[in-house]
């Protein structure tokens, strides 16, 4: 057992003692609620994932390998049929994708985790080693821990150099074919419209947040873009949803439609927290009624009885769920939903139609 603080000790000489000892366990580290795990194999990384964080559906959806409905459908055999297979391997079992398009999603996955785990000052972190054991990797491929922390470690380097604000909405001003255009800025500038935040267009792209800002700060600083002179918030969205995966999944089809987005892991918490957020809408996955009661507290609140909210759902409502008592007011979406239709309704409620 390897155990510490990462206050006193470095993650990435933790990364290193296991690679290079090529041991075999799980990385777990702490920082207040969020948790991560790496699972390492003779000191190469099979796989990795956070919580609350990037999630593999989300990945998916991001590299457009799968559409939010595809990831829903899996999400929801997983629960009827068998909730012990990753989703990776049903999608790849269902043939939405294969497996070259699974190892790079996981590739993905695993770059995003420890960058995030990299950025941390503090937090708590033990590794325990085991031989011969059942990984819970999805795949048998790994990859190159060290190999790994030197792509992380160059890369928040070029971070430093500087990032735009996630809520500024920058517009085209230069030509950009005169100037030297970074890897990846094209793809960057071709969501640039005037209208979406920074936030908004990172949304659209298989980049982490910080790599697109840091992009759009590379060309506001060539001339390519510059930011709005006058600058309107995007609506405020909470999403309420058990799930990780469909919670992020709803913060990624929210800040597509340019819209901002909190989410909330429970319903308690969700109801502490919107007092203090003012959100123009709320959508809550609704989980055996308790989504509906949660709304049903909602309206009792001050100031949150027209609140406008968005109820989704695993079948249509029939009759009353609270006996001869009608159900409270809220649209109802029908699970697995499709990005745009849920993107029609949630903007039409916060008065910002899609174009």
């Amino acid at each position: 057992m390897i155990e510490g603080s990462l206050r006193n000790v470095p993650l990435s000489d933790v990364f290193q003692i296991i690679a290079t000892g090529q041991k075999s366990g799980i990385l777990t580290v702490m920082r207040g609620k969020a948790r991560a795990r790496i699972y390492f194999e003779q000191g190469r990384i099979q796989y990795a994932h956070i919580s609350p964080g990037v999630h593999l559906g989300e990945i998916l959806v991001r590299m457009d390998l799968l559409t939010t409905h595809e990831v829903q459908e899996i999400l929801r055999r997983q629960h009827v049929e068998n909730a012990g297979t990753p989703l990776g391997l049903m999608a790849v079992e269902m043939r939405l994708i294969d497996e070259d398009d699974l190892k790079r999603a996981l590739e993905r996955q695993v770059l995003e985790v420890v960058t995030e785990l990299m950025s941390w000052s503090d937090g708590q972190f033990n590794f325990a080693e085991r031989s011969g054991w059942a990984s819970q990797a999805p795949t048998n491929h790994s990859v190159d821990a060290l190999a790994l922390l030197m792509s992380v470690a160059q890369r928040l380097h070029e971070f430093e150099g500087g990032v735009v604000d996630a809520d500024t909405i920058y517009r085209r001003s230069g030509d950009p074919t005169k100037v030297d255009m970074p890897a990846g800025a094209w793809e960057v500038l071709g969501y640039i419209d005037g209208k979406r935040t920074a936030r908004s267009v990172a949304a659209e792209l298989d980049l982490t947040e910080k790599h697109v800002f840091h992009l759009m700060y590379e060309l506001a600083t060539r001339g390519v873009v510059e930011a709005q002179p006058f600058r309107v918030e995007d609506p405020l969205v909470l999403a309420v949803s058990p799930s990780s995966a469909l919670q992020r999944l709803l913060r990624l089809s929210l800040q597509r439609a340019r819209l901002r987005a909190e989410v909330a892991l429970d319903y308690d918490d969700a109801l502490k927290v919107l007092p203090g957020i003012h959100p123009s809408a709320l959508v809550v996955d609704d989980q055996q009624g308790a989504g509906w009661e949660l709304v049903k507290e909602l309206r009792k609140q001050a100031g949150q009885s027209h609140l406008p909210v968005l109820m989704l759902v695993d079948e249509a409502p029939k009759g009353g769920l609270f006996g001869r008592a009608r159900r409270p007011r809220a649209e109802v979406l029908l699970k697995p939903f499709h990005e745009i239709e849920f993107q029609q309704i949630i903007t039409k409620m916060v008065g910002r139609p899609l174009a």
